[in-house]
């Protein structure tokens, strides 16, 4: 393979239209389908590609004169590395006779000079779509792969921002639940084409769309794999000798599509990825095998070792769709961590929060000097009118605030020496994975209404490092059961549900890692009074039953009053008493609670 083309080349006589209605380069005499600009970028992507396996590369793609989805991007790249030694073959769902194919060849064998085959063997450059071919490729091949989809988190996510954010993260928790809910609706881990894949063990990548066959293939290869999509304007690549392993869990393997004792009607091979035809007999998708084994010359030998042996369907391994969970008593969690010498598990210290003001208009104190701190097992309520600063404060704990002043501590993070406040917001991310967990207002918040009720808790249990099919359904079914969610309703979409029941599911999901601690934000408002009165029933009785750390937002006195031992009361930002929840409620002495108490009881 060269980068540049010879210029002493001529044009292939099969792109004779092509050349009539292409510019020419006055010097080589073939038509100018991307010029040297063009191709030192696409080069420039496919470097970077190669330096970081698996990562997406903006590139400076271009229009190339061919019908969409015909895989502009894969033909620029062919483009970009071929030269006129190349042997170039051009392949459109395993067949070199397709009428994609055949255009794509004579383009690209017209433009570069360079020569055209159907035979793996002595290709230097496969391009395809929809295979990898069955006989094997070494250190002389490159597979150029047409992309459909480049970004492979958007099935689970549509902002390009997240996207590129959980990316930099390797926050990939998402594509696992997408697995979790196939396999509790059909029971199969199958996702079609382009099962999504770790490369590096670093970065998810969606192959183009080849079967899961197919997928194997890349792993450990001694060619090199270019990905690209023209309209997207990305290009990422499989450099020879790379790890990529497909995304499964632990317990429920990945699976290849393989039918027990089906053979091709045409070689009789049962070793090769088939089609079905409209008559229902399978044939071997790569029509070129088929003939080397028809003529008795393929290497079967060779090919047996790229067989997925270990991948095909093991009936033993699958599991049942919706099947019943068996539940048992539910493990104790663990007891709460306090800093070393200390009794608290979570301390707040003059917290501060400015909003500035815009184009010299005034700032508002949203909090200032806010301190309080919280033992495990114990709950503080935080009491005060809309506007108080209240739930500012809990934004300020949770992380959605930056530039908050003072000092947020857990026992649990760096024995309490770590302030909250000065981590990034990434390394703020993990800890409420399993350190810290948030019940909102709005459930919708803390759940994602388009997936089950079960696949919410697996959200949770996933980002939290569990891999374990079997294990996270379990854990899933003992608290949505601790809920009262009727675990026949475990595999529904939570967007069907009350917004009482999914106020449950969102604190079954909340402590589905048994956190530190727990913070609670208007958890009742919104609700129908006799729903409300249940919600607080479940928490008063969990908070009983764990070490928690909780903290409790409210501008309602009876929800302060069931679930708190101990209360704050905020105006203006700032803390003006504090005590005993029953003591502060009965005998208040700040004339702003006597007023808020008053209010209440009226």
């Amino acid at each position: 393979m060269t980068m540049l083309a010879d210029a002493e080349t001529p044009v292939d006589e099969g792109v004779d239209l092509l050349a009539e209605m292409l510019p020419e380069d006055a010097h080589e005499g073939r038509p100018v389908v991307m010029d040297e600009q063009a191709k030192r970028e696409a080069r420039r992507a496919v470097i970077a590609g190669i330096c970081v396996p698996g990562y997406i590369v903006p590139f400076g793609s271009r229009e190339m004169p061919v019908a969409r989805g015909w895989g502009s991007g894969g033909l620029q790249v062919t483009l970009a590395i071929g030269g006129t030694d190349d042997q170039v073959k051009v392949i459109d769902q395993g067949d070199e006779e397709g009428v994609n194919a055949v255009n794509l060849r004579r383009l690209i064998v017209g433009t570069l000079g360079a020569a055209a085959t159907a035979d793996t063997e002595v290709a230097t450059i496969v391009q395809s779509r929809h295979r990898v071919p069955e006989e094997a490729m070494s250190v002389q091949h490159t597979l150029v792969l047409q992309v459909p989809q480049s970004e492979p988190l958007r099935a689970v996510e549509k902002s390009v921002y997240e996207c590129k954010r959980r990316h930099a993260e390797a926050d990939y928790a998402k594509m696992w639940v997408l697995l979790y809910e196939r396999l509790a609706l059909t029971g199969v881990m199958g996702t079609g084409t382009g099962h999504p894949v770790m490369v590096h063990d670093r970065y998810l990548m969606a192959p183009s769309p080849i079967p899961r066959w197919d997928i194997p293939r890349l792993h450990q290869s001694e060619h090199l794999t270019l990905l690209s999509h023209g309209r997207d304007k990305k290009i990422y690549a499989v450099p020879p000798y790379t790890d990529v392993e497909p995304l499964s869990f632990d317990d429920v393997p990945f699976e290849v599509e393989y039918l027990e004792g089906v053979r091709c009607a045409k070689c009789g091979t049962e070793a090769s990825f088939m089609v079905e035809t409209k008559t229902n007999e399978h044939i071997c998708s790569d029509v070129q095998f088929c003939l080397k084994v028809r003529a008795g010359e393929a290497d079967l030998d060779a090919h047996d070792v790229l067989i997925p042996h270990r991948y095909f369907p093991d009936p033993r391994k699958r599991v049942r769709a919706r099947s019943s969970v068996e539940v048992g008593l539910p493990v104790p969690p663990p007891a709460g961590v306090t800093a070393p010498g200390e009794d608290w598990s979570l301390k707040v210290d003059g917290l501060g929060k400015i909003y500035r003001g815009s184009r010299g208009s005034s700032e508002v104190i949203a909090a200032a000097d806010v301190s309080f701190d919280v033992a495990p097992g114990e709950a503080l309520g935080v009491i005060g009118e809309s506007g108080s600063g209240k739930s500012t404060v809990m934004k300020c704990i949770i992380g959605d605030e930056a530039d908050a002043t003072g000092s947020v501590r857990i026992g649990a993070v760096q024995e309490g020496m770590s302030n909250l406040l000065d981590l990034d917001a990434s390394a703020r991310r993990r800890l409420r994975t399993n350190t810290l967990s948030v019940v909102y207002q709005d459930p919708a918040m803390g759940l994602d209404l388009n997936i089950s009720a079960g696949g919410n808790i697996a959200d949770a249990l996933i980002a939290a490092g569990w891999r374990s099919y079997h294990m996270i359904r379990r854990r899933a079914a003992e608290l949505l059961a601790r809920v009262d969610v009727p675990l026949e309703r475990m595999d529904d979409v939570v967007g069907q549900f009350s917004g009482g029941m999914r106020q449950r599911v969102q604190i079954a999901k909340a402590l589905a890692t048994d956190p530190q601690v727990l913070l609670l934000d208007e958890p009742t408002t919104g609700l129908d009074a006799s729903v409300a009165a249940g919600v607080l029933d479940l928490l008063r009785e969990l908070l009983t039953e764990r070490e928690l750390a909780v903290v409790v937002v409210s501008h309602d006195f009876s929800v302060i009053k069931a679930l708190t031992d101990r209360a704050v009361v905020m105006r203006q930002g700032r803390v003006i008493e504090q005590g005993l929840t029953d003591q502060l409620l009965a005998d208040p002495h700040h004339p702003y609670t006597q007023q808020l108490v008053a209010a209440a009881q009226s």
